[in-house]
């Protein structure tokens, strides 16, 4: 199994706004972590923008297994959804979606026309976004006597992403989110400090 990897999203929803030669065209940008967010988001737009004559969008989510999706949504095909979906990529960030909403102006704009306003709706809503960085960890649950306890943390913690949760009894659980990548060194490390009096478990790989 793959393992997962650092990846950039967004911290919200932001919105731009261009016109040519009649058309309106709204570019939304939208949190989208799965594939099911992509309706529940165009759900919102449209009945926002409940008289729009088309609701076009990408999507790039999965974290960094990075799927993608896009749509014409009626405009002649690859007019549309191609050249927001090449924004989004450009723009390096993953769970995230930009739906162009358009209004009709009159005026047909051609293929080419099309391509240009889809394009650059998306790279306009994309321009200068805030990013959030998404760590991967590997993660680990153990026991420790109080005795190695005493020096887990000054002598890992330059290898954890965060402060570990312990449990206190008459020993200490606890459970750590080291950085992929980092993970073989941090057992070693560990199996050091408790002379391999230490039993690992290690579950799925998560996203801080």
């Amino acid at each position: 199994m793959a393992r997962i990897s650092d990846y950039d999203t967004i911290a919200g929803t932001r919105e731009s706004e261009m016109t040519l030669k009649g058309s309106r065209f709204i570019g939304i940008l939208m949190p989208c972590p799965r594939e099911d967010c992509i309706q529940e988001n165009i759900a919102k737009v449209s009945e926002r923008y409940r008289d729009a004559t088309h609701y076009c969008y990408a999507a790039v989510f999965n974290g960094s297994e990075r799927r993608e999706r896009s749509s014409d949504n009626g405009e002649p095909s690859g007019t549309a959804g191609k050249p927001i979906l090449f924004a989004l990529k450009g723009a390096g960030i993953s769970d995230a979606m930009v739906v162009v909403v358009r209004y009709f102006g009159g005026t047909l704009l051609g293929t080419g026309g099309l391509v240009h306003a889809y394009g650059e709706t998306a790279k306009l809503v994309l321009d200068g976004v805030e990013k959030v960085a998404r760590r991967a960890c590997a993660v680990y649950m153990f026991t420790l006597e109080y005795g190695y306890y005493s020096q887990f943390e000054s002598k890992m913690k330059d290898l954890m992403a965060k402060r570990p949760k312990c449990e206190y009894s008459d020993k200490v659980d606890v459970k750590a989110w080291i950085p992929v990548g980092k993970d073989e060194e941090f057992e070693r490390r560990i199996t050091d400090l408790t002379e391999r009096h230490v039993r690992l478990w290690k579950t799925e790989d998560e996203y801080i």
